[in-house]
């Protein structure tokens, strides 16, 4: 009996040590969905302007401008950004995006890996990836996305890539995040149909067109970013949740194997009782 209370003693420490862990976690998460939630929100303002301004354009020229981004590749690769991240313990979070990674790739896709989960779920199925912004998940370093953009756009122009589309998480609210496959290029015009244009007859100089050339790598930049920042979000809030479920079900292990050693020691207290009365009644 004394061997089992010990053991159910040594249960309880390890169950109490892995309750602190999981509660720090579950804080420190806390603050980084805090941090990134902000961030999208400040993203919001230069994001709807600069969209608004593409969407301007667009109504002024009445969809008829020959610009290389509004069109189609017949040719080349389709190209996947694909965002996961690079630490676990966040639930059903790169499960979900790499079960939509393998439902939407194809043989001969060219993918451009955010995170190292992704990474090691390619690698272990043997496919081949672009892995110079693996830790742009870690970093959100915007300098990086613009090398991205520069990247892919300079493919794109050269009719080296068909079209261009990224993975993300999107972030709903703290309980749910969903992920999203969305078409990046060529630029869906209809898009923009639906977008309230504030200020009318700007005149862009040199041309609509050649402002539209400047301003679609910024509008991809600016949405990029965004998705960037609103996958770390939902990793972030998966992150707690499940860090939370993790303490809470430790609490109620500590408070179940509590019973059991209160139990085991009641018993072990009526036994001694027990064998001293019965000791004293022999004599």
């Amino acid at each position: 009996m004394a061997s089992n209370m010990q053991s159910i003693k040594r249960r309880i420490k390890s169950v109490e040590s892995t309750k602190k862990i999981t509660k720090a976690m579950q804080l420190v998460a806390t603050s980084k969905l805090r941090k990134t939630r902000n961030q999208l929100e400040e993203l919001k303002p230069y994001y709807s302007k600069v969209q608004e301004t593409v969407a301007e354009i667009l109504a002024s020229n009445q969809g008829m401008i020959d610009n290389p981004y509004l069109k189609a590749n017949p040719k080349g690769k389709n190209v996947y950004i694909v965002i996961t991240s690079s630490l676990g313990l966040c639930g059903g979070y790169n499960a979900n995006v790499l079960k939509t990674v393998d439902q939407t790739i194809q043989e001969g896709d060219l993918i451009y890996m955010i995170g190292s989960k992704g990474a090691g779920h390619l690698n272990h199925h043997q496919i081949e990836y672009n892995h110079d912004y693996l830790n742009l998940n870690s970093t959100l370093d915007f300098r990086e996305v613009v090398r991205l953009v520069g990247e892919l756009t300079k493919m794109y122009r050269n009719q080296e890539i068909s079209k261009i589309k990224i993975i993300y998480t999107e972030f709903v609210n703290n309980l749910t995040f969903t992920p999203r496959v969305i078409d990046l290029l060529p630029v869906d015009v209809k898009e923009f149909d639906n977008i309230e244009v504030t200020q009318k007859f700007t005149i862009f100089e040199p041309s609509p067109s050649e402002v539209l050339n400047h301003l679609i790598p910024m509008y991809l930049q600016s949405i990029i970013y965004g998705y960037l920042v609103e996958s770390v979000t939902s990793e972030n809030a998966s992150r707690r949740t499940s860090m939370e479920n993790a303490t809470d079900n430790a609490q109620d292990l500590i408070e179940d194997l509590l019973l059991k050693y209160n139990q085991a020691r009641q018993t072990a207290i009526t036994n001694e009782i027990s064998e001293i009365v019965a000791g004293a009644n022999a004599q």
